[in-house]
């Protein structure tokens, strides 16, 4: 089989996308990749990223792959979740304290950055077939409550009472994830009502 072809099957695992770093952990060329753009068979979407003709690669995916180290988190966690239906006019991702912010204003993120119980919540959720990170819910309301955040309240209490609907809501989690950062007080002032 050529090295094109197993390309091609990599991609089709991941929903029409293939990296570079896929390409090079399976021990190909990375020069295939622009022989299969020159013919055709892959369209290069950003450094390092390619599809197929029947592939997609979302904003939010294309994003993950230029700050790998970020989660989305706050209003934009809110709408990835499906527990709120406003696009974000902003992207907002949390980084670990010392992440370089330089390229983020280029791309429109707002990154918030964070010393402690950075990946406290982390989860993979599938987007078009690839996977990219986010806060669970429960770390999401939380972080919205924080003293040193604004939130959109227009999004925030919607967001707070769908959780309060939501079958698979873990009370105890939210509550302990609340007490964690500082913000059960706030928590129980919300959710007490709600619930």
């Amino acid at each position: 089989m050529k090295q094109e072809d197993n390309i091609l099957q990599i991609a089709d695992q991941n929903n029409g996308i293939v990296s570079t770093k896929n390409v090079t952990d399976a021990g190909f060329s990375r020069s295939t990749l622009s022989k299969m753009v020159s013919k055709g068979l892959l369209t290069q979407v950003q450094r390092g990223v390619y599809v197929t003709t029947e592939g997609y690669a979302d904003d939010f995916f294309l994003l993950q792959q230029i700050f790998k180290k970020g989660i989305y988190s706050h209003e934009t966690a809110l709408y990835l979740l499906d527990f709120s239906d406003r696009t974000p006019p902003q992207i907002t991702m949390t980084f670990q304290f010392g992440t370089s912010t330089s390229r983020m204003k280029n791309e429109k993120v707002k990154p918030i950055m964070v010393s402690n119980y950075f990946a406290v919540g982390k989860v993979a959720i599938k987007r078009n077939g690839v996977d990219i990170f986010v806060y669970e819910i429960e770390r999401t309301l939380v972080d919205l409550l924080k003293p040193r955040y604004s939130p959109d309240f227009e999004q925030l209490i919607p967001a707070l009472k769908r959780y309060a609907r939501y079958q698979k809501k873990d009370i105890n989690k939210l509550f302990r994830y609340a007490k964690q950062f500082g913000v059960e007080e706030q928590m129980r002032k919300y959710m007490g009502v709600l619930l």
